[in-house]
This record gives C-alpha cells, sequence and structure tokens, in this order.
C-alpha cells in the first residue's frame, strides 16, 4: 500500500487508539474516533507544555478515524458493521506488550508492521539505508540567484551532474523566493532518491520516522552550505555496531528484507561506556559557552557517530544520570528551543527539561 497522507506523524498516536479501542468495545465508530481525538489532543497539548513548545495548531478532529484506519491497515483493528472498532487478536498482543512495558518488541513490531504494509515508507528507509542519508539544502536569503552557490548545494547529491541540474533548476524557478528555489532544490533531490514521492509527504513521514526509530534528522554544514540531512541509524548488515539487531521482514513486491535495527541497552555496562565515550568526543568538537554545550548539537553528533536513534540518547544521558557519580551534568536555556530541538525529559518526581549539558 502506497499512503498518501501522513496526517499520524507520532507512532505514541496509534498506541492512543489500541487503548481506546480496547477500553470501548461496544461504542459506536463515531463515539471511538472522537474519544482517540480528543485524547490526541490532550497528548499533543500535553507534551507541548512539558517541551516548552508551542500549542498545536490543530484540533484533531478527523484523526481518530484516520488512527482506526490505520489500525485495520495494521490487522490490529476490524471495523464491525453499523458498530465500531474491536481489536483483533495481533491488536490485543501489541496492546499487552505496551501495557506490560515490553518496549523492545512492541518497537520492533511497530516498525515491522510499517515497512511491510506502506510501500513508500519502505522505500525511503531502504533508500537512506542505501545512500547513507539525504542532504536537503537550507537556501540562504540573498543568495538564491548565485549559480556557484546552488550548483554547491546539489553537490553532495548530483556530484558531476550537479552544474547542469542548477542551471535547469534556476531556469524553471522564481529566484525571487528563496524558499520556493529550496522547495524546488529538495524535491529534484528526493525524486532522485526516492521517485515519485512528493516533498510534503516526506516531510510529514520523518516525524513517524523519528518516532519509530528508523530515521534522525539533523542539520549540518560543509563548505557548500547549510542543509538538513536525514538518515537512518539502522543498516542493512554493512557498519553494524553491537547494538544493530537483525529483523527480518517479507515486503510485498520486493520480498525477504534483513534489517538491522539500531538498540542499544542503556542498562548495559558496557554499552553506557561506549555511549558516555561518544559524548566525550561530542565535547572535543564542539565549541562550548560558559563550560555547557548546547544538548541538541551533542545529540545530533553522538547519534551520527554511533549510529544510535535520537531517543536512544536521552535513554543514555538518563542513564548516566542514574549513576552514583554522574559523569555529565544539565542546565537550561529558555531560548533555541523548537520543535526539532527538542529538550531533555528527566522525569522522576517531578518532570524536568534541560537542553545544556556539561562534564560533572
Amino acid at each position: 500500500m502506497k499512503i498518501t497522507s501522513f496526517n499520524v506523524t507520532d507512532v505514541g498516536y496509534h498506541y492512543i487508539g489500541l487503548r481506546v479501542v480496547a477500553a470501548m468495545p461496544t461504542a459506536t465508530r463515531e463515539e471511538q474516533t472522537q474519544t482517540i481525538s480528543r485524547s490526541v489532543l490532550k497528548f499533543s497539548r500535553d507534551k507541548a507544555i512539558r517541551l516548552m513548545l508551542p500549542e498545536p495548531k490543530s484540533n484533531y478532529e478527523s484523526l481518530g478515524d484516520k488512527i482506526c484506519q490505520e489500525l485495520a491497515h495494521f490487522n490490529f483493528a476490524d471495523p464491525v458493521r453499523n458498530k465500531g472498532y474491536t481489536l483483533t487478536d495481533e491488536g490485543s498482543r501489541v496492546l499487552a506488550l505496551l501495557e506490560n512495558k515490553e518496549f523492545v518488541e512492541l518497537r520492533r513490531t511497530m516498525a515491522a508492521v510499517h515497512l511491510r504494509t506502506y510501500s513508500n515508507l519502505f522505500a525511503v528507509v531502504h533508500s537512506h539505508i542505501a545512500l547513507g542519508g539525504l542532504l536537503s539544502p537550507i537556501v540562504e536569503t540573498g543568495r538564491q540567484g548565485d549559480v556557484q552557490y546552488i550548483e554547491g548545494l546539489l553537490t553532495p547529491s548530483f556530484d558531476g551532474a550537479a552544474k547542469t541540474e542548477a542551471a535547469q533548476l534556476l531556469q524553471q524557478i522564481d529566484r525571487d523566493s528563496p524558499k520556493a528555489l529550496e522547495n524546488a532544490l529538495r524535491e529534484r533531490i528526493l525524486d532522485k532518491a526516492v521517485p515519485g514521492l512528493k516533498l510534503p509527504i516526506f516531510r510529514a513521514m520523518g516525524d513517524r520516522l523519528i518516532s519509530l526509530r528508523l530515521l534522525n534528522i539533523m542539520r549540518v554544514t560543509n563548505e557548500s552550505g547549510e542543509f538538513s540531512k536525514s538518515y537512518s541509524p539502522c543498516t542493512e548488515g554493512a557498519d553494524n555496531r553491537r547494538w544493530h539487531n537483525s529483523m527480518e521482514v517479507t515486503i510485498p513486491n520486493y520480498g525477504h528484507y534483513t534489517i538491522y535495527l539500531s538498540e542499544p541497552d542503556m542498562a548495559d555496562r558496557t554499552t553506557r561506556g561506549e555511549f558516555l565515550a561518544g559524548v566525550m568526543t561530542a565535547f572535543d568538537a564542539l565549541k562550548s559557552q560558559a563550560g555547557y554545550y548546547d544538548l541538541p548539537d551533542v545529540r545530533d553528533l553522538v547519534c551520527q557517530n554511533l549510529l544510535i536513534p535520537e531517543a536512544a540518547f536521552d535513554e543514555g544521558i538518563n542513564a548516566l544520570l542514574d549513576m552514583k557519580q554522574p559523569p555529565v551534568t544539565l542546565g537550561l536555556t529558555y531560548d533555541r528551543i523548537t520543535g526539532r530541538r527538542k529538550p531533555l525529559v528527566r522525569a522522576r518526581e517531578n518532570t524536568q527539561i534541560f537542553n545544556l549539558i556539561t562534564r560533572a
């Protein structure tokens, strides 16, 4: 199936749907979907407040129906004629994994069902692993007419053909709009990597893939300019680390597919030690301000170097802080927090957030 709208941007929304359907087995479809929509709205508002992000603009009114449709696509729920949805045996198994906090198996199940169900999502993951990532240009205002600059932004993706691509694009695009040019560059790069996939759906899909721990997105700067780099912490066999574990999936119209999921166990002493070494290496590579480093920058660098998901970095820092003599300490500055540069959440007796980190 090629999904055409990734409105469900967080796999956590599916978990809300599973819980609501299980709790309301005799309710009508409308009652179930409205309850899911309200629950997702509360989940999103609470998350925004906790992370000091702007309140969600959407009211998520139509999302409950889309979540139920996806649960049916995944064979987690069945629509009953003139009634609501009921969980299948597989849906009940997944819900049990969630309730019993068997998160590793839960994440593997959700990753497998997404790869198996959506051909375009599989194509994005497969392409990112095969290519080593995608560099999507960020066009600097005032330089949109600079042919050499545009050629440089295309060079990582087109190498020897970058000059020709730049000339063709500049003939087609309104040079007065850096945003229009940026979108055109990204669409051309995306079409080369995943033919037929449109930019809006790729952007929405990115959030879902991050929540599935199949993709990371970071900012990078090189001699050509600034880019949004999307890459997978997973592998297909090359460049495996100790924490890469294989998962077999049968993909429709493709066949047998082996992906190595990045599943570092931060409770493991050896893994925690390698993670700490990665954090210290990032400190050496970054500039500090008053001794503190920007935590999202450290997260980006460590995730890229160790090939771990962004969420695993947060688990690693929390594991270091739980040690008797924590090797790092945290701080907070009230600016620089955005949806892509989220702070670290530390939940104990109360919940605190941090976006600065340094050696203890």
